[in-house]
């Protein structure tokens, strides 16, 4: 505790903002923990449905699954009998949403590294001066007290990137895990997209015996 005293009052936000920053990163930790990313179930139970026009089977499996990947791809398939362009407006919009939402906590462990940076550049210039006060008032007499400056300017320095070092690692750490999870939602975007056009394709082929049962699944798809 004597090193978080010798560093002076600059010493207080730096433990403050890495009290914070150990929250943020296990909170986003234990969030995107729980995200499924395991999608290959869920799209052979998505695909079989789109093939048989089967929406609330579709929907369903999407409930069932849970996670990013399954919310994004039901709120396209809701927008299914309203055409090609609404499935893939909804599914943008909701990408975005579910972009938004995994990446909260990336900015402000950013900012803390930078920050903790600062605050740490601004101990050294306070320590600094308080050496050179020394100096001005005493001359090198009292080398403890020319000692006392130095050493909190030394000490805040190492504090503030003991505190931006593995905040930055642990941010690009988490942004990974989130650059991942959007992948796999575009990934299945574009499998949801060719098995919704393919579905269509064969309702339109009159030699495809399911285009001759009424329904009034994916009417406008092909608009």
């Amino acid at each position: 505790m004597q090193w978080l005293i010798n560093g002076g009052p600059v010493m207080i936000p730096i433990v403050l903002i890495s009290l914070y920053a150990v929250y943020v990163f296990f909170e986003r930790l234990f969030k995107l923990n729980k995200e499924k990313l395991d999608t290959d179930a869920l799209m052979l139970r998505v695909n079989a449905a789109v093939r048989d026009r089967d929406l609330e089977s579709a929907l369903a499996a999407c409930d069932a699954h849970g996670g990013p990947v399954a919310r994004v791809l039901k709120a396209a398939l809701v927008k299914l009998p309203y055409g090609r362009a609404a499935v893939e407006s909804a599914f943008q919009e909701n990408y975005l949403v579910e972009e938004s939402e995994l990446s909260r906590g990336l900015r402000p462990l950013s900012t803390i590294a930078q920050i903790a940076t600062l605050l740490g550049l601004l101990g050294t210039v306070t320590g600094m001066i308080i050496a050179f006060s020394v100096i001005a008032t005493q001359g090198i007499a009292d080398p403890a007290q020319l000692a006392n400056g130095i050493g909190q300017a030394l000490i805040t320095t190492a504090a503030g990137l003991i505190v931006a070092i593995p905040v930055v690692i642990g941010q690009n750490y988490l942004a990974s895990r989130v650059d991942k999870i959007l992948l796999e939602i575009e990934r299945r975007r574009e499998e949801l997209m060719a098995n919704v056009a393919q579905a269509v394709a064969s309702r339109r082929d009159p030699k495809d015996a399911r285009a001759s049962v009424p329904t009034n699944d994916y009417e406008t798809v092909g608009a």
